[in-house]
């Protein structure tokens, strides 16, 4: 089963937006300089994937996120769990220019995104012997969530980057009161490219691990290695539709 937690700024993510200011390198007259086009850094984020053996099945069926696998299995044990944590940061560079009479030139010159994994674990119960048929069986299922991640992150990046790349070609010059109005304005379509962009991978990735976690899967870990599950979880609600 995965489980996974999404920050975005939609979803409570941690984010850092921060500006630095330069001068621009010609100036219009009294009017906002000419602009070129903005640079965006995109940044890969990668951690080791964790393994973790020591947590009791009654502790991983207290986790959140593994309510998530079919509707047949919500009654079974947890026995496995996918975790992963994934969250952006970006950071932009801007050059404010005053202007005669009042308020502010500004330009975004720099967008630095980092996007990618914060922390990846692998719980399998404790009750599960390592090495034994079934502790393999179960740890083999988490793997394949693990997989759905990593394609989709790879798949994942390039959209970012495009989406990115029209958001900060269309970022031009700007006129505002302060230098605080300036920066809001500037942030404003990133805030709103990034959000729908998390939303989107939380979408697409709902689905893609919902066809790892069948039925048909969870019988059939559950189901293996000759029944030996039931010489390690003895509870009356352990039945085929044990999830993972």
């Amino acid at each position: 089963m995965a489980m996974v937690t999404l920050r975005p700024f939609l979803f409570l993510m941690m984010a850092l937006a921060a500006v630095a200011v330069s001068q621009p390198a010609t100036a219009q007259g009294t009017g906002c300089p000419g602009l070129s086009r903005p640079e965006l850094v995109i940044d890969t984020q990668q951690v080791p994937l964790r393994q973790d053996f020591t947590k009791p099945q009654a502790q991983l069926q207290t986790f959140p996120g593994h309510s998530t696998g079919p509707r047949e299995s919500r009654g079974g044990l947890v026995l496995g769990l996918a975790h992963a944590t994934f969250g952006e940061r970006w950071q932009i560079s801007a050059y404010y220019q005053p202007q005669p009479g009042g308020g502010v030139c500004a330009g975004l010159s720099r967008l630095a995104v980092s996007f990618g994994f914060q922390e990846r674990v692998i719980y399998v119960a404790r009750e599960l012997p390592q090495g034994t048929c079934i502790q393999q069986e179960v740890y083999a299922h988490e793997m394949k969530h693990v997989a759905v991640d990593e394609g989709l992150l790879k798949e994942f990046i390039p959209v970012f980057k495009r989406r990115l790349e029209v958001v900060v070609a269309r970022q031009g010059a700007i006129r505002a009161h302060s230098q605080n109005q300036a920066t809001a304005l500037l942030r404003q379509p990133i805030d709103a490219a990034v959000k729908g962009l998390m939303q989107e991978f939380a979408n697409e990735r709902e689905k893609r691990q919902m066809k790892v976690d069948t039925i048909q899967e969870y019988r059939r870990v559950s189901g293996s290695c000759n029944g030996e599950l039931g010489k390690y979880i003895k509870e009356r609600r352990r039945a085929a539709a044990t999830g993972f």
